[in-house]
């Protein structure tokens, strides 16, 4: 994937101008070139959209989806997924991606360009965007973990593991599948519940952490290219859960997708690109999650007193061929037994006759699986590595597989991660001078805070962030974004600027959707999450009960939740605080200076020079270049919607750094808002069409002195 610096210094491929003279008149040059300029501008959509549709597939497909739609009863999540994408996905996707393209600055600017009060979205982006990357990096880990042990010989986790001590309590390797046993015993070294454990890092995966920190530093450093019932509607977590996932998969709210779409050149089709991102999206998810189901199915078909008869049929075999001595041989009526007796035979045995037993039974799971085999996020991991242990070369085929969940993790992380950078570079001078330098940072703070999910209850840790604290935010976050721009700014409004700006009118289908569908939606979906979290009955987490050898439904304490309200409200800091400390700026500007109110009102505010908009070429849809001046026939003149902070305007929106220029202030404005300060910025609701036609007398005497003086001289 290109970094950002190069597709930010693209230019935008220029469409053929239509020239009068017929087609049968250009020579052959001509007709090269225009063959030239549309093959490298049809690329150059190809390859906008390839690279949208590769941000979408990442761990959301192959590692999260599968284990939220098994979790919460699998149609029922998929026909749930599939609703709330088409009502929320693709309107949301859309309208991030058309804001972007059309304002042209990342996502921290955008809401201080749009509704200057409202900045404090864009860094609520930033912050959930770190808390992302922090338990992000610890799924990479897990992968790098497997693919360490995939260039084994015999895989390790097609077999109980070995040891030198066999006693009762390891035997609980095979009251469970090997691959399930091989994630809680030997990657994760898993603690009972969330709270034990904390204290103590798992080695190997601490140093995995280090190892994808620093994969993604130099990657950043170096820009890489890198049947259902009625009832389960009604289930309010089923709502959050698929809810939640709609907005992680594609993105939302966390501002990669607007800071796309502000820096990659080329005019797209926004409406098919999100249409076919959100296809794609689901149609990975899809089969990744078939193909889990199959081996869950296989899992629960081999398990109990098949297994067991598997077991004793192959050391009938081995004791017949003089493999095993005839002290292994199994009592007669073992299979007329319950399968825990077989359990206890083998417990019996003396311990060098365990061993051999034990190594030459099938990897399956003697215990009966009564209810679901396996729920937890490691479902993905465990499921793809009995998948791969089935074909020949498994370890060729593993290192393959795992190889490719690494890369897929280092681009999602990657994409995260872009949408703190980028946007920090753009605001805080520093970093735009010395971008390694907040590279470094970034890698290392996230290195440091990555450290609580390599405890032994960092999976748990894990689940507590992806499954309550993550959609919440994000479902808020997006909620603020479509309440700003749908209402506050105006859904109209936007529809009326871009068509001016950008020479496309925008589907009125989905500023109803903006207002009257998502909205409702999202305002509806906190409301579900904030309940899930703060019920009578708190929320469960997936815990591995070594004794039991089993998964175990272990509800959340309210100690831990606490953390989740504290890490929401510092999450969600800025929004309030924005408007806050310009208001503090405000009060302090005006107590420095308190003969400016009356100075205003005195001194005559003339301006030097007539007022001017710039300038600024765009295309229309057939792709001709004209100025914008052109299309000031819209209604532009809305009155003056002063803001009490901002009285500014950007010379341009497409321009990287923010150029401001002063803008008069009539009498009018100064009695509507007589406690402001005149050297403090218009915002962009103040339209400049509006402010010069209501100074356009003091203009035009202006000129008139300019004139005699002129000609006296």
């Amino acid at each position: 994937m290109e970094s950002l610096e190069e597709l930010s210094e693209e230019e935008t491929p220029r469409e053929p101008t239509s020239s009068s003279s017929p087609s049968w008149k250009l020579t052959g040059k001509e007709i090269l070139a225009t063959k030239t300029q549309n093959y490298f501008a049809q690329t150059k959509r190809t390859k906008n959209i390839l690279i949208q549709v590769a941000l979408s597939i990442g761990l959301s497909s192959i590692w999260r989806f599968p284990y939220l739609c098994h979790r919460n009863g699998g149609g029922s999540f998929i026909l749930m997924y599939f609703f709330m994408l088409l009502l929320f996905g693709i309107p949301l996707l859309y309208m991030e991606m058309i804001m972007g393209h059309w304002l042209r600055v990342d996502n921290i600017r955008v809401w201080k360009q749009l509704i200057p009060w409202l900045g404090g979205i864009g860094y609520a982006s930033i912050l959930v965007c770190i808390l992302m990357s922090l338990y992000n990096s610890i799924i990479i880990t897990w992968s790098l973990s497997y693919l360490g042990n995939s260039f084994d010989n015999s895989l390790p986790w097609n077999q109980c593991p070995l040891v030198k001590t066999i006693n009762v309590t390891d035997l609980s390797c095979l009251q469970t599948v090997s691959h399930q046993y091989f994630w809680y015993h030997t990657t994760l070294s898993a603690s009972g519940h969330i709270e034990e454990g904390v204290e103590a890092l798992v080695l190997h995966l601490t140093l995995g952490v280090f190892a994808a920190w620093c994969l993604l530093f130099l990657t950043m450093i170096t820009g890489l290219n890198t049947s259902m019932p009625l009832s389960a509607w009604a289930s309010l977590d089923l709502w959050c859960q698929a809810g939640g996932h709609v907005l992680y998969s594609l993105g939302l709210g966390m501002g990669t997708t607007i800071n796309f779409s502000s820096y990659k050149a080329g005019e797209d089709n926004y409406i098919q690109m999100a249409s076919l991102v959100v296809l794609v999206n689901l149609g990975t998810s899809l089969l990744v999650t078939s193909i889990i189901f199959i081996v869950l199915g296989f899992w629960a078909t081999t398990s109990g007193p098949t297994c067991v008869e598997k077991s004793v049929s192959k050391l009938m075999n081995l004791i017949k061929k003089g493999v095993l001595p005839q002290d292994a041989k199994p009592p007669e009526d073992i299979l007329l037994s319950p399968a825990l007796d077989y359990l206890e035979w083998i417990s019996n045995l003396p311990q060098h006759l365990q061993d051999q037993v034990i190594h030459s039974t099938p990897s399956c799971s003697i215990k009966t699986q009564k209810e679901k085999v396996m729920e937890g996020p490691g479902l993905a991991f465990a499921a793809f590595s009995q998948a791969v242990s089935l074909f020949p070369g498994s370890s060729f085929w593993a290192i393959l597989f795992f190889l490719a969940l690494v890369i897929m993790g280092l681009n999602t992380l990657i994409r995260i991660l872009e949408g703190i950078v980028y946007p920090l570079q753009n605001s805080i001078s520093i970093f735009g001078r010395h971008p390694k330098l907040l590279s470094a940072l970034v890698c290392l703070g996230g290195f440091l805070g990555s450290l609580i999910f390599t405890s032994h209850s960092g999976s748990y840790i894990m689940s507590l962030f992806d499954d309550c604290l993550v959609p919440l935010i994000l479902t808020i976050i997006v909620a603020f974004q479509n309440v700003a721009l749908a209402w506050i700014y105006g859904a109209r409004r936007v529809r009326e600027e871009i068509f001016g700006d950008l020479g496309r009118l925008l589907w009125s289908f989905f500023t109803v959707l903006w207002c009257y569908v998502t909205l409702p939606g999202l305002l509806a979906l906190t409301t579900i999450c904030l309940m899930q979290l703060y019920q009578t009955e708190p929320p469960y987490y997936i815990a591995w009960n070594s004794s039991m050898s089993q998964e175990v439904k272990q509800p959340y304490l309210q100690s831990t939740l606490g953390w989740v309200t504290f890490l929401s409200m510092l999450t969600f800091l800025p929004i309030p605080v924005y408007p806050l400390q310009h208001w503090w700026y405000l009060q302090d500007h005006i107590a420095s200076d308190p003969f400016g109110k009356l100075q205003s009102k005195k001194m005559p505010l003339v301006p030097p020079k007539p007022l001017q908009l710039p300038k600024r070429h765009v295309k229309s849809q057939e792709g001709n270049g004209e100025s914008s001046s052109k299309k000031l026939s819209l209604p532009l003149i809305r009155g003056l919607n002063l803001n009490p902070w901002q009285f500014s305007l950007p010379l341009s929106r497409d321009s990287q750094s923010s150029s401001w220029f002063s803008l008069p202030v009539i009498t009018s404005v100064t009695s509507i808002s007589s406690v402001r300060s005149l050297s403090l910025p218009i915002s962009r609701q103040v339209s400049p069409a509006s402010t010069a036609i209501d100074n356009s007398d003091q203009h035009t005497e202006t000129k008139e002195e300019e004139r005699r003086e002129n000609s006296v001289q």
